[in-house]
């Protein structure tokens, strides 16, 4: 049990594949209801912190095909997965993928319009100096969106309510405004979506 707690964290070799492939079919009612709360225009540079097997990235550039996103997770595996997913879309420079711990990533000269993250919250170390560290990445007026579903022992309503208040106060606390919460009753729990603007 507590290996495959690790593996849902960093997936890691052929096991951390399968996890990959639980992890894209239990998300992609949440990952598509919070890439449309994002409310892309094409065009626009995005991020998304935890990209997983690639799922968002992929449904991102098919349908907004001017759009340049880049994905930074901390696990290898992923990136393997998520690369074989995108590969006509990073083959043509649209897509990028990196390998880094959120607190550690930075691009030089780059901000984006809109960062997102689906069900990687709870597992970033320093959430704090993350969000700070998102804060900066961000572009003035840009739209930052966090969504988390409880699993495991978490897997109530109740939780997600709390993680949706803990959120919204960090975020305030790391300088971000606008802040709105939306819930979406989704099996095994109510999942939130935090989101808020630079």
């Amino acid at each position: 049990m507590f290996s495959m707690q690790k593996q849902f964290k960093r997936p890691n070799g052929i096991l951390g594949w399968f996890v990959g492939k639980v992890m894209e079919f239990d998300n992609r009612k949440i990952n598509n209801w919070s890439i449309k709360q994002l409310s892309i225009k094409n065009g626009e540079r995005i991020l998304e912190v935890g990209y997983g097997p690639g799922y968002c990235i992929k449904r991102i550039s098919n349908r907004f095909p001017d759009t340049l996103v880049d994905g930074v997770d901390i696990s290898e595996t992923m990136k393997e997965t998520a690369q074989s997913k995108n590969h006509k879309a990073i083959e043509k420079g649209k897509v990028r993928l990196f390998v880094k711990d959120i607190t550690r990533f930075e691009l030089d000269n780059v901000q984006y319009d809109r960062i997102f993250s689906v069900n990687n919250y709870p597992l970033w170390n320093d959430r704090k100096k993350s969000l700070s560290h998102l804060y900066k990445m961000l572009k003035k007026e840009g739209t930052l969106l966090i969504t988390v579903q409880p699993r495991g022992d978490e897997e109530t309503d109740s939780r997600a309510r709390r993680y949706g208040d803990e959120i919204a106060q960090s975020l305030q606390e790391a300088g971000f405004k606008d802040i709105t919460l939306s819930y979406k009753h989704v099996k095994p729990a109510l999942t939130v979506c935090v989101k808020c603007v630079k």
